[in-house]
Order: C-alpha cells, then structure tokens, then sequence
C-alpha cells in the first residue's frame, strides 16, 4: 500500500475526531502546562493549540477532520520515511559489516560452499519422541 491509500482509508466520524482532539490536546495542553510550570517561554505554542484541540474535540469533533488529516497525513510520511531510514541504517551499518567479516572468515552460515565429493547435502536430524502433553501447549 502507498501513503495516498493509507490516507483515504482514514476514519473520519465523530468518534474518531473526538479521541483525536481529546488525545493530542490532552498531550499538548499537559506540555503547556509543564513548560508554563517551568517558566519557559515556548509554553504558549503548546498549551493555546493544545487548549483549542480539547475544546472541539470534547464540543465539536467535526471541526477538527482537516486538522487530523493534516496531522495523519504528516504521520503516514514520517513514519514512512523513518522506517526506510532505519532499515537502510541497519543494513549499511550492522548487516553489511557482518557480513563482509564473516566472508573475510571463510564463515558460510548457509552452507552454500559446493562440496564436489557430497554425496547428499541432505544434514541428517536427531529423531526426537515427544509425549503427547507437548503437543496441548505448542507455546
């Protein structure tokens, strides 16, 4: 699925809308006010939407459907792009490396090595009888 998709397959009746205000505006307007406790002078930029949030969200929900699609939408491409962040960073940075160390030790976690004089390649399993109580609880 691509973002667009994700997007226009967004919830948005009554309920919805009013968690949404309730929630971000409960989170902003605890941020405001801890940072109006703290005397910092960004407070306002927190506590006022934050405040304006729960007020339509608890009164009128319908207000805010631009808002929370603006807000997902925003949500969809971060999280989109963080994830291709972090899976390239992991790849790069720790899978990679482990590899080539693993190559450079003649390390074949695989066993993908052609062995010409094999017969099979099958890799023989110990048999293991199992009493029927291990079969009632598979977790």
């Amino acid at each position: 699925m691509n973002i667009l998709e994700d997007i226009r397959q967004l919830r948005t009746d009554a309920g919805v809308l009013r968690k949404f205000g309730l929630v971000v505006g409960g989170v902003l307007t605890g941020l405001g006010l801890l940072f109006l406790w703290r005397h910092k002078l960004y407070y306002p930029y927190f506590l006022w939407p934050g405040v304006v949030l729960v007020f339509f969200g608890a009164v009128w929900p319908r207000a805010l459907k631009w808002v929370y699609l603006v807000w997902m939408s925003a949500a969809f491409v971060l999280g989109f792009a963080m994830a291709h962040v972090i899976l390239t960073l992991l790849f790069f940075v720790i899978i990679t490396p482990v590899g080539l160390v693993a190559r450079l030790a003649g390390k074949d976690f695989l066993r993908l090595k052609l062995n010409r004089v094999a017969k099979s390649y099958w890799l023989p399993r110990e048999q293991r009888v199992k009493p029927p109580a291990d079969y009632e609880k598979q977790y």
